[in-house]
C-alpha cells in the first residue's frame, strides 16, 4: 500500500494562511507512490508491473483489475473481489460515497483508478480506494459512534464514516489546509444532492481547520474511533489517545517504520496495539513538545477570553410591540413623526465630532489612548465577524428565526403610529414610542409597570452626562437591533453607559465586544507580528494604556468578558502596561486581579508540562 503524505505546516493564525493550525503539523489525507524502481538488466526482456500492484503483491494483497473502472460501482466491486472489502456495510458506504464526486475536476480521468491522486495545486494527494477500504474495515464503525478523520483531504473517508455511524453518530474531519476543508464541505454537499439514500442515512459531516495534537478542549475525549492519515513516530502516539472517550475506543494509524496499527483503549485505561499490516507511509511531521505546549496555551487563552453569547430577542419583541399596537396599546397622535423617522431601519444623525463630555476613559485630548486608537478601533469594529461573537451577524437580520419568512420583521411608522413620548436631555429632545421602550428595555418596562405618578409621563428626563449622540445610538439599537459603528473607543464607552443605565444587556454586550476586540489575543498576536515587520509601535503604546483603563471600566461595571480580555492582555504585556498612567490609577483590588491572573497562567503552564511529562509509553504491539 502506498503511504500518506505528511507536510510541515508553519505556525500561523488561522486568518492569515492557507495552511494553518495552532502552530503544529499534521498529516493530510494524501498518499505517495512507493519508492520502487524496476530496473531491467542490459539485454534482458524485463516486463514492468505497475507499482501499486507490485506493492500490493509484495505485502500479501491480492492483485485486482488494472486500469480505470467504468463506474464507481465497478471500482468497489473490484475491491470486494480482491478481498480488501470484507463487510457489507463498508461495501455499501464506498458505493454510495462515489470517489468521482470527491476528486477535483482536473483529475476526473484518475478518479476510478485504484491508485492515489496527486492534487498538485493544493499540495496533497487523495489516497487510493484500497487504502480507504482497509482503514474503514479496521475502524469497525458502528451506528452512534463519534468518528474523527485526521487529515480529511477531499473528504471521502470522512463521508463514508458519516454513513457508517448513521444519524445518531458524529463524523468530523480535521485538516490543516484551508483548501481541503473547503473541498470536503463542497464534496459532501454534492453527495447529499446526488444521493438521497446517503442524505437520509448519514449524520451531518463537519470539517474543521484543526490539527490532531492541539484540537482544543471541545474535541478532547470526544471520539469512539479515530483515523490518522500519516505515519506517526511510536513515541508520539500517546497524545493521540486523548482524543478518545474516557470509556475507550480505537485508533487506526500508520506507525513508523512500516506498521498499520489498531490501537485500543479500554474502559479501565489499558492500551494495546495490534499490527494488522505492513505498509509504507510517508512520515508525519509532528510538532515538538514545546510547540505543542505553546499552541495549547494559546488555545486556552482564546477559550478563556471567548465572549459569551447573548441571543437576540428582537423577533419576539417586534411581535409583542405590533400586537400591542393592533390592540390599541399604543397612543397614536402627535406631531413628531418626522423627528422619529431616523430610527426606522436606518441610521440616526451622524455622531458629532469630538469626544462625548462624559463619561470618559483616559485623559481627553489628542494624546489620550481613545483618540490615538481611533483608526485601530474602527478597523476592529467594522466588518467584525466570526469569533468576536459575530457581533453584527448576531444582530443584523436577527428578526428572522428558523422556519420564519425570509424577510425579517422590522418596526415601521405605519405599524407604530406617531411617537407618544419624548426623551429630554441637556438642550435636546428625541421623540420615541413608549411601547418600543417598554418592550425592549428593562428600565422602561419597570418604570411603566411601577404605578408611580410619572409612569405615564410624556416627557422623560435623560441624565445630564449622557450625550445626545450616545442616546441616538442607543435608540438605533432599540428600534433596529443593530449597533452603529463608533469612530473611537470613547463613543463605545458612552453608548455602553447608556445601555447599562437603561438595562439593555445585549447592547451593553455588543459595546463590550467592540472594546474587547482591541485586546483580544488573536488580534494582539497579529499586531505583534506586524510590528516586527515595521508596523506602528504607537498603537501598542496606546493599547498598553487602554488595557488598564478597560480593566477598571469592566471591573466597575461587571463586564466579565472585557475584564477577562483586559487581564489577559495585561499579564502578557505587563512590562509595557505597568508604565502607563492607567495602570497606576488602578485600585488595589484591580491590581490584585492582575496578580491572580498571572498566578493562574503560571499554574496552568506547570500543569500542562506535568501532564506531558507523565504521559506513559505505550506497550509494544502484537503481530
Amino acid at each position: 500500500m502506498a503511504g500518506h503524505d505528511a507536510q510541515a505546516i508553519p505556525m500561523a493564525d488561522d486568518n492569515d494562511s492557507d495552511r494553518e493550525r495552532d502552530g503544529v503539523d499534521q498529516g493530510s489525507d494524501s498518499e505517495d507512490e512507493p519508492m520502487f524502481v524496476a530496473r531491467a538488466h542490459a539485454g534482458g526482456n524485463f516486463q514492468r508491473m505497475p507499482l501499486p500492484n507490485l506493492w500490493r503483491l509484495l505485502h500479501g494483497g491480492r492483485l485486482m483489475d488494472q486500469g480505470a473502472a467504468a463506474t464507481n460501482d465497478d471500482l468497489v466491486a473490484n475491491l470486494k473481489r480482491g478481498g480488501v472489502i470484507q463487510s457489507d456495510r463498508v461495501h455499501r458506504a464506498l458505493k454510495l460515497c462515489a470517489r468521482d464526486l470527491f476528486v477535483p475536476a482536473a483529475h476526473a480521468a484518475e478518479a476510478l483508478v485504484d491508485s492515489p491522486i496527486r492534487v498538485e495545486e493544493h499540495d496533497f494527494n487523495i489516497s487510493a480506494p484500497h487504502m480507504h477500504a482497509t482503514c474503514l474495515e479496521a475502524l469497525q464503525l458502528q451506528p452512534g459512534h463519534k468518528f474523527l478523520d485526521v487529515g480529511s483531504g477531499c473528504g471521502v473517508l470522512t463521508a463514508c464514516g458519516a454513513y457508517l455511524v448513521g444519524r445518531s453518530g458524529m463524523a468530523v474531519g480535521f485538516d490543516v489546509r484551508r483548501a481541503c476543508v473547503a473541498m470536503g464541505r463542497d464534496s459532501v454537499r454534492r453527495l447529499i444532492s446526488a444521493c438521497p439514500e446517503y442524505a437520509a442515512a448519514a449524520c451531518p459531516v463537519r470539517f474543521e481547520l484543526l490539527n490532531a495534537y492541539t484540537p482544543g478542549a471541545r474535541w478532547l475525549g470526544a471520539f469512539d474511533r479515530v483515523h490518522v492519515g500519516a505515519s506517526v513516530p511510536p513515541d508520539r502516539l500517546a497524545p493521540l489517545l486523548a482524543l478518545l472517550k474516557p470509556e475507550g475506543g480505537l485508533i487506526v494509524a500508520p506507525v513508523n517504520p512500516n506498521d498499520l496499527r489498531v490501537i485500543t483503549k479500554r474502559p479501565n485505561g489499558a492500551v494495546s496495539q495490534r499490527v494488522i499490516s505492513q505498509v509504507r507511509f510517508s512520515d508525519l511531521e509532528v510538532p515538538s513538545e514545546p510547540e505543542v505546549l505553546l499552541a495549547t496555551l494559546r488555545a486556552e487563552r482564546r477559550t478563556r477570553t471567548a465572549p459569551s453569547r447573548h441571543p437576540s430577542t428582537y423577533a419576539e419583541d417586534v411581535r409583542a410591540i405590533l400586537a400591542a399596537s393592533s390592540e390599541g396599546g399604543g397612543t397614536p397622535g402627535g406631531s413628531c413623526s418626522d423627528a422619529c423617522g431616523p430610527f426606522m431601519a436606518c441610521s440616526p444623525t451622524a455622531v458629532a465630532d469630538g469626544l462625548p463630555p462624559t463619561p470618559t476613559v483616559g485623559t481627553p485630548g489628542e494624546r489620550s489612548w481613545p483618540h490615538r486608537l481611533s483608526r485601530l478601533f474602527s478597523s476592529c469594529s467594522s466588518g467584525s465577524t466570526g469569533e468576536d461573537g459575530g457581533m453584527e451577524a448576531a444582530s443584523q437580520g436577527s428578526g428572522s428565526q428558523p422556519g420564519s419568512p425570509a424577510t425579517p420583521l422590522r418596526l415601521s411608522l405605519d405599524d407604530l403610529g406617531e411617537p407618544d413620548c419624548v426623551l429630554e436631555g441637556a438642550g435636546w429632545s428625541i421623540p420615541v414610542h413608549r411601547s418600543v421602550l417598554r418592550q425592549r428595555c428593562d428600565h422602561f418596562r419597570a418604570r411603566c409597570e411601577s404605578g408611580w405618578a410619572d409612569a405615564s409621563a410624556e416627557r422623560v428626563a435623560v441624565p445630564d452626562h449622557f450625550s445626545e449622540e450616545a442616546v441616538q445610538a442607543f435608540l438605533h439599537y432599540v428600534y433596529n437591533d443593530s449597533m452603529e459603528d463608533c469612530s473611537d473607543p470613547q463613543e463605545a464607552v458612552a453608548v455602553l453607559h447608556v445601555a447599562l443605565y437603561y438595562s439593555c444587556p445585549r447592547l451593553a454586550h455588543l459595546c463590550e465586544l467592540r472594546l474587547a476586540a482591541l485586546l483580544r489575543p488573536d488580534r494582539a498576536e497579529r499586531r505583534a507580528a506586524k510590528a516586527q515587520r515595521g508596523g506602528d509601535a504607537r498603537d501598542e503604546e496606546a493599547l498598553a494604556d487602554a488595557a488598564a483603563a478597560l480593566l477598571a471600566l469592566a471591573d466597575d461595571n461587571g463586564l466579565a468578558h472585557l475584564r477577562a480580555v483586559a487581564l489577559d492582555y495585561i499579564v502578557h504585556n505587563f512590562a509595557a502596561v505597568a508604565q502607563t498612567e492607567s495602570y497606576q490609577a488602578l485600585s488595589r483590588r484591580q491590581v490584585a486581579l492582575v496578580a491572580e491572573e498571572a498566578c493562574a497562567a503560571h499554574a496552568s503552564t506547570l500543569a500542562h508540562i506535568k501532564r506531558m511529562a507523565d504521559l506513559p509509553a505505550l506497550p509494544p504491539p502484537s503481530y
